[in-house]
């Protein structure tokens, strides 16, 4: 659904290949969206030979299609693997938040992708690795008294 609704908002169609966001699927039911970062030091905005790629007024990175020759060194370079190839037009493209509201958010039935702060996916990310590092001192019955995280 995420692809679609990208696809529909930016290109007017609902084709995968023209998706900012691709969904990998794996066994067992697992689906993982790849989405730009949009990173603090990104080396596509930094490595592009016609500096294409700068960041908006909401802080997104975006491409200047009229900039772009379609070299493709920022798909080489993103770390991510969220950078696509537009083979109609010739360029390149990637997520740009659709103007900070999302079209894939918005439609995403499961409401498995959210916008949020980088403030909160930091805070995201250390409740998860808490919780996993509870769950390992569980798995090896270490006594809830000597269970202190710093």
């Amino acid at each position: 659904m995420c692809e679609m609704a990208c696809s529909l908002e930016k290109e007017g169609e609902c084709n995968r290949t023209y998706s900012r966001i691709k969904v990998a699927k794996f066994n067992e039911g697992l689906d993982v969206p790849t989405v730009c970062l949009q990173c603090e030091e990104p080396i596509c905005e930094d490595k592009c030979p016609v500096k294409a790629i700068a960041r908006d007024a909401n802080g997104a990175l975006v491409i200047d299609h009229e900039k772009c020759i379609g070299c493709k060194t920022c798909i080489a370079m993103c770390p991510f693997g969220a950078v696509w190839f537009n083979p109609r037009a010739k360029k390149v493209i990637k997520c740009d938040l659709c103007n900070g509201d999302p079209a894939c958010v918005k439609f995403c039935q499961p409401k498995a992708i959210e916008l949020v702060s980088k403030d909160r996916a930091e805070a995201i990310e250390k409740e998860i690795r808490a919780k996993r590092i509870l769950q390992s001192l569980e798995k090896r019955s270490i006594p809830k008294a000597k269970r202190s995280i710093i």
